[in-house]
């Protein structure tokens, strides 16, 4: 054990390199009963969706025992070659409490038939058609299993012991694995708990799960249900490639060099290292794969990708995901995805990480997800020199085009750094904010997408670094309608209606963005809110069809105008004095002249002029 620990402790790393998932807490009750509309905050304070419900140091545990194992098969099967005399054809090899059943390569595909024969006691028939694998199977280089109906015309219905005390997988291991149903004959893959005799709904113990690690996969017309545990690796149906094999070329040596390398220890010959380096790269390349009408269902990664090339998704669904829907982890490059549809998973329906590029995602669907409909993160894996010396490139060119992100629980559409993504023809609506590029994100294109009630905004390009063009969008029924914060944006050709706070609001420096040739139409604040940016260039804009909505700050605006403040002054004065008048006043009606007397009061009244005129 001490050996083995030795040669997993130096390869893990280096072979397999796990993704795991950080842990937020749990949830009472069955969670695909939950509803998806929360925002929950995780443990590490990012905005996670719906809580994922199993138990993370159990699952964790068994995540690090699967690398060990996947690492100790390996390295028995490449000494196995050499150190085990007459060794032909597949063999078994004890990994702790059970069995790993390991198939070698040959020219011919594995089948359901080979399976019967070379294990009946863990690989049978029921009376209901249905197979039951309760043992591990372990595809190396230079094999393909392939899962294909024994009858054309009837389905094949696979079964992965899955319970308390054990749970199985299916795992290549540089081989190729393939799914190979028809329209009238599908392939359905799910854990089995024979305990309880229906799929394992719990994933605290583990669950079975398939993996390709490295080689290619084909999948077609298959089901794959209730699969999966913890980290993306054991997620459910996973395509993990490794690091591919290094091989040198260029400019032959110089003759001087030539002799410099002859005598002493052997020099050995090109033609071997180049047969012994296509050999490794078949065993630790990246994977391939095909996949064509897939349905994904409850399993803990719908379909979790890295370190792959040429993968090409069509026609598939992922439903019900304990984490995220479809995720593209790391170093995928030249990825397609079309018609494909994933909603109602507990964080992300489709995931673009970092240090991925050149994917495309075309006529794609995310509807109903606990946080985002799509994220796609291209920020750089690294800062500056780091321990194990990451590049520091940012990452991009990936494309998303005519699809519809409808009623996600935060964003519709979230770019997080990033360079070159072109977001085009989308409808997004539903969400907390439609489509959100922040984080530094460069020369982001966002044209042609149609946005209806977004809550807060339609459009936010926001933080330092900041540049997009927003142009030709059709935008309903938010509370704002573009926001732009300390980030360059040219917003030209826009359409906005239904807006009910500001249709355009620009706030901190946001300099080189530019404000031109849009229709502003709603009953808010204000068409173009920009008092708190500075650097902004406002062009002509059309805002006939703004009508202000009558606001406490408006008001307030309106009330201190230089002549306003004035005659509210005077008018507030007259007030005053009378209501002080009114005080004073007696409650009874009386005379105005009442303290007045008459004037005969004071003199004699009229008299005649001669009595009072004097004597001459």
């Amino acid at each position: 054990m001490r050996a083995r620990r030795a040669i997993t402790a130096a390869a893990l790393t280096a072979v397999l390199g796990t993704a795991g998932f950080i842990y937020a807490g749990t949830l009472d009750g069955d969670p695909a009963a939950e509803a998806l509309g929360r925002n929950e905050i995780a443990a590490n304070g990012n905005v996670q969706g719906v809580l994922y419900p199993g138990n993370p140091s159990s699952e964790a545990r068994l995540v690090e025992q699967e690398d060990e194992r996947l690492v100790y098969v390996r390295t028995i099967a490449s000494a196995a070659r050499w150190r085990v005399e007459g060794l032909e054809g597949p063999y078994r090899i004890r990994t702790g409490s059970s069995y790993t059943l390991v198939l070698p390569a040959r020219s011919e595909p594995y089948t359901v038939a080979d399976l019967l024969a070379l294990a009946p006691n863990a690989f049978r028939q029921h009376a209901d058609g249905a197979y039951l694998l309760s043992e591990s199977i372990a595809v190396l280089a230079g094999a393909t299993l392939s899962l294909a109906p024994p009858d054309p015309a009837a389905a094949l219905n696979l079964r992965l012991e899955s319970g308390p005390e054990t749970f199985v997988s299916i795992v290549s291991l540089g081989g190729s694995l393939a799914l190979a149903g028809t329209e009238p004959a599908r392939v359905s893959i799910t854990s089995w708990d024979s305990t309880k005799g229906g799929p394992d709904r719990s994933t605290v113990d583990g669950r079975a799960y398939i993996r390709v690690v490295g080689g290619h996969a084909s999948f077609a017309f298959a089901d794959v249900t209730d699969l999966g545990f913890w980290s993306g690796n054991t997620g459910g149906l996973s395509l993990t490639g490794t690091d591919a094999v290094g091989t040198f070329t260029g400019e032959p040596p110089t003759p001087a060099e030539t002799e410099a390398a002859t005598g002493g220890a052997r020099l050995l010959p090109d033609a071997d290292l180049a047969t012994l380096t296509q050999e490794s790269a078949q065993d630790y390349s990246v994977v391939t794969a095909g996949i064509d009408n897939v349905r994904l269902r409850n399993n803990a990664f719908g379909l979790f990708v890295t370190n792959a090339r040429d993968i090409a998704v069509r026609n598939t669904t992922i439903t019900g995901s304990l984490v995220d829907g479809l995720v593209l982890h790391r170093f995928v490059s030249n990825a397609t995805i079309t018609a494909t549809t994933s909603s109602g998973n507990a964080v992300d329906g489709i995931s673009v990480g970092r240090s991925t590029r050149g994917v495309t995602l075309d006529g794609v669907q995310a509807a109903g997800n606990g946080r985002n409909g799509i994220s796609l993160d291209g920020r750089a894996l690294a800062d500056g020199p780091n321990a194990v010396g990451t590049a520091d490139d940012v990452y991009g060119g990936n494309t998303v085009a005519g699809s519809t992100f409808e009623d996600n629980a935060r964003y519709g559409i979230e770019v997080i750094g990033g360079t070159a993504l072109a977001l085009r023809d989308n409808r997004v609506t539903g969400s907390e904010v439609g489509i959100v590029a922040a984080d530094g994100a460069k020369g982001v294109t966002i044209t042609g997408n149609s946005l209806a009630d977004n809550a807060r905004q339609s459009i936010a390009v926001r933080d330092a670094g900041s540049t997009a063009e927003v142009s030709g969008n059709t935008i309903t029924g938010s509370d704002t309608g573009i926001y732009v914060r300390d980030a360059g944006v040219r917003i030209s050709g826009n359409h906005l209606n239904g807006i009910t706070k500001h249709g355009i609001s620009l706030l901190g420096e946001v300099p080189k963005t530019t404000v031109a040739g849009n229709t502003i139409a709603g009953n808010g604040s204000t068409a173009i809110w920009t008092e708190a940016s500075a650097g902004a260039v406002l062009g002509d804009n059309d805002v006939l069809a703004w009508a202000p909505a009558f606001t406490v700050e408006r008001a307030v605006k309106s009330v201190f105008q230089p002549l306003t403040f004035i005659w509210l002054v005077l008018a507030a004065l007259l007030l005053v004095t009378a209501v002080a008048r009114g005080k004073n006043a007696e409650r009874v009606i009386r005379s105005p002249y009442a303290d007045h007397v008459p004037l005969t009061s004071l003199g004699r009244g009229v008299v005649a002029y001669d009595d009072v005129r004097q004597p001459t």
